[in-house]
């Protein structure tokens, strides 16, 4: 079968933020008085909202949380990745390397989604396909929503999309929404036998430098 469109990731994909996301969480649960460790955030909640977690972590200990607290810790994130964000390595010439439409599918907010991109310089290949779990659907990744979603939006079949996905949570949510997954495990916040954890989602493949992701597409649809 003949792909016709390429879904990517966010974070952890074109750019190495989801660690730097997890420093923050790790540091603003523990302020509460709950104990996590970094290795235990990632393992449990790498890819998931920053309201899903904080929801079932108060719904588990009993926090209250303030009304902004979304706000406080997108401040929090933000400030922090104003040093330590950069692009996934090879992610820019890799993407342009695909010859196929692109739209970027993610649980962030559009404005964080729309800075990486720019920041990653890859707006041409997105242009303003650029689809958000939290502003664009109710139910956020790992539900398939945003990825049948987008899909729908841009008017292609689900079964025709390969997608790149690093997280558990967003390899289920394309699997479950029928679309060919491939596995990134190179970014900063992949743990040892993650390459397993997303094979048992489900994805066809799992790389870990984005110069085998031009190759295998093409081999894919070849």
């Amino acid at each position: 079968m003949k792909f016709s469109y390429f879904f990517s990731d966010c974070d952890g994909v074109i750019i190495d933020s989801e660690i730097i996301a997890a420093n923050v969480m790790v540091k603003y649960i523990n302020d509460f008085g709950v104990e996590i460790d970094l290795d235990t955030y990632l393992r449990t909640c790498s890819g998931k909202t920053f309201s899903g977690i904080m929801t079932n972590l108060s719904k588990e200990h009993g926090l209250v949380l303030s009304d902004n607290y979304l706000d406080e810790i997108t401040s929090l994130y933000m400030e922090a990745a104003k040093t330590q964000e950069k692009a996934i390595e090879g992610a820019k010439k890799a993407f342009e390397e695909i010859e196929l439409p692109k739209a970027i599918i993610s649980n962030g907010f559009k404005a964080q989604i729309n800075h990486a991109v720019d920041l990653v310089g890859l707006r041409n290949e997105f242009e303003d396909r650029v689809f958000s779990g939290v502003e664009d659907v109710e139910n956020p990744k790992p539900a398939p929503d945003i990825y049948l979603f987008a899909a729908k939006k841009i008017g292609i079949d689900p079964k025709e999309i390969i997608v790149i996905e690093d997280s558990k949570s967003g390899a289920k949510a394309a699997v479950d929404a029928g679309m060919y997954v491939i596995g990134f495990t190179g970014a900063s916040h992949i743990l040892e036998g993650h390459e397993q954890v997303l094979n048992d989602v489900g994805v066809k493949h799992v790389i870990q430098n984005m110069s085998e992701l031009p190759p295998l597409i093409k081999k894919i649809n070849g």
